[in-house]
């Protein structure tokens, strides 16, 4: 009986050496895991807006993997960010946006440490973008104009019917400085070279190859921005110097027009925002744009808006064709292609001569960043 206990002694401590090795395999695989998701969360990069999620794209190597926030159908002025869409946030490393101006949404997220603004309040606008500047800054609407007793320029309103605009669905009260930067290319240079500078530091103490790709596509990126910029240029040139006046019903086109010499009018900054618009503020903004020789007014909606339908017919000017796609990309397509194809739009109905197969060389060069 006796020699029994050595082998019982040793059973249990067999039995024992597995009891911990099996805790140990179960502990590391726990570590492990929690490592993973660890290294998960810290590459996480959120584009909260399709456009800067089109830039980081284009910019960032494919190594570096990128979230998109929010879809393209989405209206970033109304959007509510969902509680999935939170939790992205929350768990994510770098965050990139156009800012509370583009995306009221985000003001929530702004103060976080890992959020960076690429948007108007952090780039540096050319000193002749003047926010009060416009084609028709002469017209002045104070209070009296809203009493029956006042004829406005001798206008006869009894055509003109008071329009609810409560269809327009594309709310712009953004109150100070207008968001829409990437229509002026050297404005999309500048919030590339945010993004860049975002993410350099982090990406050269991890990888040197990826440091390398991360600055032969940031110098692709300005290439291509200033091919867009000549490009947009010379299409510009061939309307008829007397005809380079874009008119919209929100304030989104004016860094285009300063960029490339065009003389913008946003009607809404003289109409005002309300959803009844009475006729004696549209018939003193119809004689103006009458006697600025206003060729087209451009949508940026499909159907057109019950004001700019209005104005077109009691005008007699045609609404253009297309409408511009002013809040960011189109349903299809990327940072260059809504470029092109506002440009030849507004070259095309006013009068000029767009050349789309070089416009669209220029596109394929940014499609082989972000395919």
């Amino acid at each position: 009986m006796s020699d029994q206990f050595p082998i019982v002694e040793r059973r249990k401590s067999s039995i024992s050496r597995a009891i911990i090795k099996s805790s140990l395999l179960i502990g590391a695989v726990a570590i492990t895991g929690c490592n993973q998701a660890n290294n998960k969360n810290k590459d996480s990069i959120v584009a909260v807006e399709p456009l800067v999620c089109d830039l980081a794209t284009a910019l960032i190597p494919p190594s570096n993997p990128i979230t998109c926030l929010i879809d393209r159908k989405q209206d970033v002025h109304n959007v509510k960010i969902s509680p999935e869409q939170a939790q992205i946030l929350n768990e994510a490393s770098l965050i990139l946006t156009l800012g509370q101006e583009m995306t009221p949404a985000m003001k929530k997220w702004l103060k976080k440490p890992l959020t960076v603004v690429v948007g108007v309040s952090a780039i540096e606008l050319d000193s002749n973008h003047d926010e009060s500047h416009s084609a028709i800054k002469e017209i002045h609407h104070d209070d009296h104009d809203d009493h029956d007793d006042h004829d406005d320029h001798g206008e006869n309103h009894s055509t003109i019917k008071e329009i609810n605009d409560d269809d327009d669905h594309h709310h712009h009260h953004h109150g100070g400085k207008d968001p829409h930067v990437w229509h002026s290319p050297q404005n999309i240079l500048k919030i590339t070279r945010i993004i860049y500078k975002s993410v350099e530091k982090d990406i050269s103490a991890r990888d040197k190859q990826s440091r390398k790709l991360l600055n032969e596509r940031s110098q692709s990126v300005e290439s291509i921005l200033k091919d867009l910029e000549n490009w947009t240029q010379k299409q510009v040139s061939t309307i008829p110097s007397e005809q380079r006046i874009i008119v919209t019903k929100h304030k989104a086109m004016k860094y285009y027009g300063n960029a490339f010499g065009l003389k913008t009018i946003s009607l809404l900054d003289f109409l005002g925002d309300s959803s009844s618009l009475r006729p004696k503020r549209i018939s003193s903004v119809l004689s103006q744009i009458k006697k600025k020789n206003v060729k087209v007014l451009f949508t940026e909606q499909e159907p057109p808006s019950k004001l700019m339908k209005s104005l077109s017919l009691n005008s007699s000017i045609p609404l253009s064709s297309k409408q511009l796609f002013v809040d960011g990309l189109m349903p299809a397509g990327n940072t260059i292609s809504v470029a092109i194809h506002n440009t030849c739009n507004i070259v095309n109905s006013l009068g000029g001569s767009c050349d789309t197969k070089k416009g669209g060389l220029i596109e394929d060069k940014w499609n082989s960043l972000v395919k």
